[in-house]
Order: C-alpha cells, then structure tokens, then sequence
C-alpha cells in the first residue's frame, strides 16, 4: 500500500561552486570581538571553578569541624571518667581494705613518733631508762575517722 506508491520528489540542481583564487582570502568579520568573547568564555569558566573549588574546601571544612567537635567531647568524657577511678582509686578506704586483706597489715593501736627534745639540752629518757639522745619518744593515737 504505502510502500508499493512512488513518490516523486523534484530534485534542484546543485548550484556551482566557483573555487576562491589562491591569492584571495576570505576575510574574517571581526576577529577582535572573537578574542574578546574566547577570554570571557575563559575567564567565567576559570571564576565557576574557583567558586567551586573554594565551596568544596569550605565544606570538608566544616565537616572536620564537626568530627573534632565530636572527638573532643569524647575525650571529655573519657576524661572525667578517669578522673572518677583515680578518686576510687585514691580513696582511703579502699588503701586499707587492701593493705589488710591482701597484704595482711593491721591498723596499729599505738602509734609511736619522736619530738625534738626541749633546748634546754637535756636528754630524755625512753623506755626502760635507756636513752635515746636528743629525741624523746611519745606516745600519739591512731586516727581512725580521716
């Protein structure tokens, strides 16, 4: 149907070509505002890649920005758990549970320290009347509430 019906189409002659003299060339229509419009082309191409790149670099900025702020609120606190546990493990209690149950020290009932003796330069007398030079020895109680 369609393809069976020939259509003709009426063909134009080719119009002639006449060769330019080798001598003659065409001249361009102006080749300054070609340069001008190229260094524009350049120039808005070079500005969008720097906008480009300058928002990439403020970007990853805050991105790191945020990863610090997080690290260093982790490390606050790690830190103030470990200022807890040096607490624990300073605390009194906890050094004489140990001393006495794993070290098997006992709390002394009568403590022992020397004093300077008086300027007087008279020599005290320890137990048993033995002397014990320009020291004297008392007696002090063991505190037992620190």
């Amino acid at each position: 149907m369609l393809v069976n019906r020939k259509q003709e189409w009426m063909q134009l002659p080719e119009p002639e070509r006449t060769p330019l003299s080798a001598g003659v060339a065409r001249p361009r229509p102006y080749p300054s505002l070609r340069k001008q419009f190229l260094q524009l082309v350049l120039l808005a191409a070079a500005l969008a890649m720097l906008i480009t790149v300058h928002s990439s670099v403020m970007v990853q900025a805050g991105y790191d920005l945020v990863e610090m702020k997080a690290q260093a609120a982790k490390l606050e606190r790690d830190n103030e758990l470990l200022r807890l546990e040096i607490a624990k493990l300073k605390s009194p209690q906890r050094i004489q549970q140990i001393a006495t149950s794993q070290l098997g020290m006992v709390t002394p009932q009568n403590a022992y320290y020397a004093t300077a003796a008086p300027s007087t330069g008279t020599v005290a007398a320890g137990k048993n009347g033995k002397t014990v030079g320009m020291l004297g020895m008392s007696k002090a109680e063991a505190s037992k509430g620190r």
